[in-house]
């Protein structure tokens, strides 16, 4: 199957939104488990505004998810897709 301009364009663009430590490192979190900002920012040591600004991006790409819990978004991988794309670039930057 040969690959359409726009799926190729559509790749660049979430491949982009993987070419920031910080947000590598948000998702990659999130592969532990789901976690809200403040836990986030706790966690990995970014400020409050950093890391809604990465998770902004991550769901616009939909990388990443947010569900209403109360008064708190706790944010998760989108699917299984994002976790099996995450597992799969750390499986291969640590084989080569």
């Amino acid at each position: 199957m040969r690959l359409q301009a726009t799926d190729a364009e559509h790749i660049a663009e979430v491949m982009s939104g993987l070419s920031t430590p910080a947000r590598v490192l948000i998702l990659a979190r999130l592969l532990e488990s789901p976690a809200t900002v403040s836990e986030l920012v706790d966690e990995l040591g970014m400020s409050q505004a950093t890391v809604s600004n990465h998770l902004r991006i991550l769901r616009h790409l939909n990388l990443a998810a947010g569900d209403r819990a109360g008064r708190n978004v706790v944010y998760r991988l989108q699917d299984d897709h994002v976790r099996s794309m995450i597992e799969q670039v750390l499986r291969h930057i640590r084989h080569a």
